[in-house]
């Protein structure tokens, strides 16, 4: 997992993971009888675990792309990860209204993410500032360094609560949800079949929701 995607994965006081993906994981592990490992890595590094075969499974808000799918495999669909969002100063909600209006600056993104893609190709007079860590990229925009930050609007909704000087431009990135699932490596069906399995309980219950 990549912990610093809340309401996804993030540390806590003592660092460790914790939040709506590790208890997944957890309860995953408890339906299978098998004892949790979680491996803390940057996004990019959590791709190249899963696809390597270096981890059996992947859960950090993944987005099931096609172009992933050459190189992994991926469960059902648990979440529904709603709009893709470039979250702003909001002193600055007038300047930035629509995706042209970032033409000429600095927009940020997490390395090897859904994000990094929607910047690029929808934003394609900005600048794109790669990042490894979510709360770095606030941290920049807090401070100047950035305009933007493109996010998933639900974790953009943490960030809103936790600090009011920031705020969503009003206009999102045209984009299709593909919800979220997990990773497994590509030709596990054994555990992909059972891990669909437990996803469907969750997702029946709606106590992802709860977590």
């Amino acid at each position: 997992t990549s912990p610093d995607y809340a309401p996804y994965e993030f540390l806590d006081t003592e660092g460790n993971p914790v939040s709506a993906d590790i208890t997944l994981a957890q309860y995953i592990a408890d339906q299978l009888g098998v004892e949790l490992e979680i491996q803390p890595y940057d996004f990019d590094t959590v791709l190249a675990a899963i696809s390597t075969g270096k981890v059996d499974l992947a859960i950090a808000g993944m987005v099931p792309k096609e172009e992933r799918k050459e190189v992994m495999d991926f469960s059902d669909v648990y979440y529904n990860d709603g709009n893709q969002i470039i979250l702003i100063r909001a002193e600055d909600a007038e300047i930035y209204k629509t995706l042209e209006d970032f033409a000429g600056v600095k927009v940020a993104a997490q390395n090897g993410t859904l994000q990094q893609d929607l910047v690029s190709e929808q934003l394609p007079d900005a600048t794109l500032e790669p990042i490894a860590k979510i709360p770095d990229a606030v941290m920049m925009l807090m401070s100047g360094k950035v305009e933007g930050v493109a996010l998933a609007s639900v974790v953009a909704d943490q960030y809103i609560a936790n600090y009011p000087e920031l705020a969503k431009c009003e206009t999102a990135f045209d984009y299709q949800s593909l919800g979220t699932a997990i990773a497994v490596v590509k030709g596990e069906t054994e555990l992909l079949d059972a891990v669909n399995v437990i996803i469907a309980e969750v997702v029946e219950s709606g106590v992802y929701y709860d977590w």
